[in-house]
Order: C-alpha cells, then sequence, then structure tokens
C-alpha cells in the first residue's frame, strides 16, 4: 500500500446525487480525456449536454492505494465528506 496525492476521477450520480465511483488517473490531462469522452459517451450523437445527473469531477486527492493503484482509503478529507462543487 502506498499513500500519496493523485488525481483522482470522481463520478458523482443518483438521486440524490452522491460520489458512486473513483479511480486514480495517470495526470491531469489523461483524467480530462477520460472525463471528456465519458461526458460524449453519455450525451451520444450531437447533442451538447445530456439529461442525467452524472457529473464528474478530476481532483489532485491524498489517497491510500494498493499495489495495482485502486484506492483504498481517502486520507483528506474523508469519503464521506466529498461533495460536488
Amino acid at each position: 500500500m502506498k499513500a500519496g496525492e493523485f488525481i483522482v476521477l470522481l463520478m458523482f450520480f443518483g438521486d440524490p446525487v452522491g460520489l458512486k465511483e473513483f479511480t486514480v488517473r495517470e495526470g491531469l490531462s489523461e483524467c480530462l480525456s477520460a472525463k471528456r469522452t465519458i461526458e460524449r459517451q453519455i450525451r451520444g450523437g450531437r447533442s451538447k449536454q445530456h439529461q442525467s445527473s452524472l457529473i464528474l469531477s478530476c481532483r489532485k486527492m491524498e489517497v491510500l492505494v494498493d499495489t495495482d493503484y485502486r484506492i483504498i482509503e481517502f486520507v483528506k478529507p474523508e469519503k464521506d465528506n466529498i461533495r460536488v462543487r
């Protein structure tokens, strides 16, 4: 296990909207690229916006990860206190 600051892609959705998924990304540009790709797939076609409750966010966060860089624990802030900005 390793603790450190990583760029994390956060996915908020549901009713009520809450943090449901999160992954460590290689860097900010890769995170933003993944975010754009997901948003395009959700929109579909040439639509400019999607109608779902999905909110994506790339943030630099301190987390504890395993050897495959899967998040085990959020160090600061606690996972339950992460909010949509």
